[in-house]
């Protein structure tokens, strides 16, 4: 177990950025720009291979075909290789000016600024934690950039009014450049890896205010190893975002321990996470940016019909992605809800989402909720949970309904797909089927509404969540004010 003092940091040495791995780094540099050089030496010798062989082609009359053809083949096959060096020096380019950018941002004089880093879709922490901050950073003089990852999000941020980086990086100004490297604190909820390349670099010099994406049953972070056979440069680039972070947002002060099992950070602040806000108040105009409204109106209706609404969501699987759920039974779990008159809502995992035209026509009866929205303002219309690891269980306990657990595929899960820390769950939310005969069981006879489970609801909630209230973004927000004033006192 990692110290877990809440003023002390652990950073990991590989996790540390260049200019505080001293020589080694250097030395290490030096090697990667020897194969640059050896890179470029090749790339002129191919150079002159292609011209010398174009030549002997070229003299390769058509009487010879064996050899015109062979000429053929070396030309295509050493055409690839060259395509390949270029890419090889494009890519060594690239690090090396992060590499720089990094430094610069460094020793650039900071201002008071805060850039929220969206994840692959608006509809998580940073979301409600940038519209929450938004009349802060007004009132104080701030500014508060959002970095998209794509342009319906910097669409959705200028909709506002609000400052937004441009989604291609090819499109920044000098101004653009100069408010990134001048930004004090940097918000995220995930990995920072933005589409950008260049984005995580122009950011290292300000406080990382980490907000996560969720309470966790998974191991993730640190502890979300692979064999080294399995290594690959994107792996490591994930592991590598796992910290050093100034802050990391939880939802109860007795998970810091847990929280410093998978990153690496200074302060642990308990305060809650924004996006539960709207699952305790009426949703905002700007809370229903990039929400499937179409499916919130019908489970407003539905309910209000006194139909039951069940949400569906499942967390994704590394192996049978999409097609794990079809197996499942999903097909009878919709047909029955659907001969009810009751609503069955499905909110695929993002990872598993572009399988949803091809799931809606396998299962007609189902409602999937359009791909990378946000399901917040969604979840206080429906009647109940259905899910399997989801961290969404966690966030639903705020609403005190009931919650099924349905892991079909549990033992091919955990062996193939990802390791538990499943200790939270030593009181169970709700019924835990694995079946889906048993889902519609528990379903029709109510099973989730039991006192038992009723009172193990409640057990968690406060166990998990040191707050019960919509203030969450409220606290962000102090929180936020606070960080920039150490990182401007440092200036």
């Amino acid at each position: 177990m990692i110290d877990a003092a809440p003023h002390t940091s652990t950073y990991d040495p590989v996790s540390l950025p260049p200019a505080e791995l001293g020589s080694g780094w250097d030395e290490r540099l030096g090697a990667v720009e020897a194969l640059g050089g050896q890179l470029s030496q090749a790339f002129e010798q191919l150079v002159e291979a292609v011209v010398g062989l174009q030549e002997q082609a070229q003299q390769q009359a058509a009487p010879v075909p064996q050899l015109a053809g062979g000429a053929e083949a070396a030309l295509a096959a050493i055409g690839a290789l060259n395509s390949r060096l270029v890419d090889l020096e494009q890519q060594f380019a690239l690090e090396r000016s992060c590499r720089d950018l990094e430094r610069v941002s460094r020793m650039h004089p900071k201002e008071r600024s805060v850039v929220f880093v969206a994840t692959t879709y608006l509809g998580c922490n940073v979301k409600y934690a940038w519209l929450a901050f938004r009349e802060h950073a007004k009132r104080e003089g701030i500014t508060a950039w959002l970095l998209p990852q794509n342009a319906e999000q910097e669409r959705m941020a200028r909709s506002l009014g609000e400052p937004c980086f441009p989604t291609r990086h090819a499109d920044w100004s000098t101004e653009h450049l100069r408010a990134a490297l001048s930004t004090a604190v940097v918000v995220t909820c995930d990995h920072l890896l933005n589409p950008n390349p260049y984005a995580a670099a122009l950011l290292a010099g300000a406080r990382h205010v980490q907000l996560w994406h969720g309470i966790s049953i998974k191991e993730i972070g640190l502890r979300n190893l692979a064999p080294m056979r399995n290594m690959t440069p994107r792996f490591a680039k994930v592991l590598a975002t796992t910290g050093p972070y100034t802050r990391l947002v939880g939802t109860a002060a007795s998970a810091e321990n847990e929280w410093r099992r998978w990153f690496s950070f200074e302060r642990y602040a308990p305060i809650g996470y924004p996006r539960n806000d709207v699952l305790l108040r009426e949703p905002t105009e700007a809370d229903l940016l990039n929400v499937d409204t179409t499916m919130l109106d019908a489970a407003r209706t539905a309910r209000d019909a006194g139909k039951r609404v069940v949400l569906y969501a499942p967390t994704f699987r590394d192996v049978k992605r999409g097609t794990w759920i079809v197996d499942a039974g999903l097909e009878r779990l919709a047909k029955q809800l659907d001969e009810r008159g009751d609503l069955l809502i499905v909110n695929l995992h993002p990872v598993e989402q572009p399988m949803t035209p091809q799931l809606k026509e396998a299962v007609p009866t189902a409602r999937f909720v359009a791909p990378r929205t946000d399901i917040y303002p969604l979840l206080q219309h429906t009647t109940e949970l259905v899910t399997d690891y989801s961290s969404v269980m966690f966030d639903y306990l705020l609403l005190d309904r009931p919650i099924i657990l349905f892991r079909p595929d549990h033992a091919e899960y955990t062996a193939r797909s990802r390791t538990l820390y499943d200790d939270k769950l030593d009181v169970k939310p709700g019924p835990l089927v694995t079946s889906v005969n048993e889902l519609l069981l528990a379903l029709r006879n109510r099973a989730a509404e039991s006192g038992a489970h009723a009172r193990h609801r409640q057990e968690l909630r406060d166990r998990l969540h040191d707050h019960h209230d919509d203030q969450s973004g409220e606290r962000l927000s102090a929180l936020l004010l606070e960080e920039l004033g150490l990182a401007l006192d440092a200036e």
